[in-house]
């Protein structure tokens, strides 16, 4: 008799323990879908140029940023992002080689799609790269258009690592570094009929910390 019952007891916590599975069931980690998300923080600007027209080639200077952002996410590795990122404003002061002081501002924005590409690990964490194509508003001041910032394609760089815990059905968070590289070069000629080569070079970036959903 007492076996009888001991026999039954364990049948009914194994009945029980698995109508508590079934009524619990465990997370599954959320891979594929839409996601959209939003980030600030730091930008940096820095202006290079091999002309000689002032005192310094270089023009560099920081402000605070922030970027929209949403893609659609293939599997673990691969996602198709797309952002808009506000850099803040910019603005440096140089004197010209025969003279005479400069103040050259602007506000650079930029549109921009690219390849996520990365590794979903179980725990939630993604570190991943980016790399694909923009376009850049620079927004300049009349005294900057000497520097010949024109607005134009421009090629997006970033390193970054996520964290969506399963337990957070979608919501996630993101710390990343991202750039705009826009670049020009063009040839004039000297007093002497010379040819001289004009290269300038322009890097956005921002590194910023974001929150995200994936549906």
């Amino acid at each position: 008799m007492l076996n009888n019952m001991l026999h039954i007891t364990i049948i009914l916590l194994a009945l029980s323990t698995l109508a508590l599975a079934n009524n619990n069931p465990v997370p599954i980690q959320k891979v594929q879908g839409i996601y959209l998300g939003a980030g600030a923080g730091l930008s940096y600007r820095n202006y290079q140029d091999s002309t000689q027209t002032y005192n310094t080639s270089t023009l560099s200077d920081t402000d605070t940023a922030y970027l929209l952002y949403g893609g659609y996410q293939l599997n673990k590795i691969i996602a198709v992002e797309a952002s808009y990122r506000n850099y803040g404003s910019f603005s440096n002061t140089a004197t010209g080689s025969i003279g005479g002081v400069r103040t050259f501002t602007n506000a650079p924005e930029s549109y921009s799609v690219y390849v996520n590409t990365g590794y979903t690990f179980t725990n939630g964490l993604r570190p991943f790269g980016q790399l694909g194509l923009g376009y850049t508003y620079f927004n300049t001041s009349s005294s900057s258009q000497d520097l010949g910032l024109t607005d134009g394609a421009s090629f997006v760089f970033g390193l970054g690592l996520e964290y969506i815990p399963v337990e957070l059905a979608g919501l996630g968070l993101r710390i990343a570094y991202v750039q705009d590289l826009t670049m020009n070069s063009s040839y004039t000629a000297d007093n002497h009929g010379k040819d001289i080569h004009i290269g300038r070079m322009n890097i956005n970036a921002m590194f910023y910390v974001g929150a995200q959903y994936k549906f």
